[in-house]
């Protein structure tokens, strides 16, 4: 009997705690998605267009395919040593799209590593082997016309950070995705006066933004170059020829926070402030006061979508609300998708562009207001 009682003593204390047990299932980030395929020999990259920014590199591999009777297969095909930040991001779009569909479909990601063209070509015909046809392609405007030599037949290609309108020559299966600075910049133009001023710093995007204001703008007064350090900011905006012009800020947006600052700190008031889609950013409503940029006027190509869509994207982790690229991609998955034939984004693609309408836009105390 006292090993009887022993016995089911010991059977119910283990029954006990297993009842009590939790079992924690770790479940699998929506963003991973396998891992990475077998890359080239690494061949230095080029010089970049837009600055390098080295993050852990996206998993590639299969995406789970939702069940459902429509499929789509799309390949994303980036150098991730020169646009790892943009591709992320990017393919967040490209998830919360397809979650918003309820489509089914089959993604891959090929990583090009650099912009070497032995690695490009590669990468097209590791997709077209593995049954894709739809490409998004996130490379930089300066190998577009190598771009253009690849074998890419049989395949629609979208490049989400190339202007048509920048090129010599163009591919009819290519869709070119990238806002234009020269339309922004020619919206802006309808505020300027006789008396024209510019702020600017060195990069590559503000370099080419520069080159379009000293061909659109005339009777330019001032030019001052901002540096990335040490500038002494008095002697910048204190400047009687600021007042009453039209200072253009072709700076990023810390700078331009502190610009907006000093000028009214110092007193000195122009009579409107203009800047492209370069601070059409929060981040400006939180830096500075709603004093400091009343007369700030900035010009944005995003346009609009529906608000379940948006939040749908939004919940992936990418901003198709002020960052340009997302929302470029956006558009260009729902073109290769349907051609947009529901009419979910109001952004039209004509001739193989995407035809962008630069709106301007105000701030308030509480976000940005479009100028009617």
């Amino acid at each position: 009997m006292k090993y009887l009682l022993s016995f089911l003593l010991i059977t119910f204390f283990f029954v006990g705690c297993s009842t009590k047990q939790e079992v924690e299932i770790k479940l699998p980030d929506k963003t991973d998605i396998g891992t990475p395929i077998e890359k080239e020999e690494v061949i230095k990259p080029i010089e970049e267009e837009i600055e390098p920014i080295i993050e852990d590199p996206i998993i590639e591999d299969e995406m789970p395919i939702i069940d459902n009777s429509e499929i789509m297969k799309l390949a994303v095909i980036y150098p991730s040593k020169i646009v790892a930040k943009y591709a992320k991001s990017s393919i967040n779009t490209v998830l919360g799209y397809f979650d918003y569909k309820k489509i089914k479909y089959e993604l891959k990601v090929f990583d090009t590593l650099s912009e070497d063209e032995q690695s490009i070509q590669k990468a097209f015909y590791d997709a077209k082997e593995a049954g894709f046809t739809n490409v998004i392609a996130l490379f930089t405007p300066r190998v577009t016309e190598f771009l253009h030599s690849a074998d890419t037949s049989d395949l629609k290609v979208y490049l989400p950070l190339t202007n048509k309108q920048n090129l010599v020559s163009h591919n009819n299966n290519f869709i070119y995705g990238a806002i234009s600075y020269k339309d922004q910049v020619n919206k802006l133009f309808e505020y300027s006066n006789t008396n024209n001023t510019m702020f600017y710093e060195k990069s590559f995007l503000t370099n080419k933004i520069k080159t379009i204001y000293d061909t659109t703008f005339f009777d330019i007064k001032v030019v001052k170059e901002i540096k990335k350090k040490r500038n002494y900011f008095k002697g910048i905006v204190k400047d009687y020829r600021i007042k009453n012009s039209t200072l253009f800020l072709n700076t990023s947006i810390v700078k331009t926070s502190i610009l907006l600052s000093q000028l009214r700190a110092y007193n000195i008031y122009p009579k409107v402030i203009l800047s492209t889609q370069i601070n059409y950013n929060p981040k400006v409503l939180t830096l500075t006061q709603e004093k400091d940029r009343s007369n700030l006027v900035l010009a944005s190509s995003i346009d609009s979508v529906d608000d379940t869509l948006r939040d749908t994207v939004l919940s992936y982790g990418s901003d198709i609300l002020y960052n340009w690229v997302d929302y470029s991609t956006l558009v260009g998955v729902n073109y290769l998708y349907d051609q947009n034939i529901s009419g979910l984004i109001t952004t039209r693609v004509e001739d193989n562009q995407v035809m962008y309408e630069p709106k301007l836009l105000k701030t308030t105390a509480y976000g940005f207001l479009e100028i009617k």
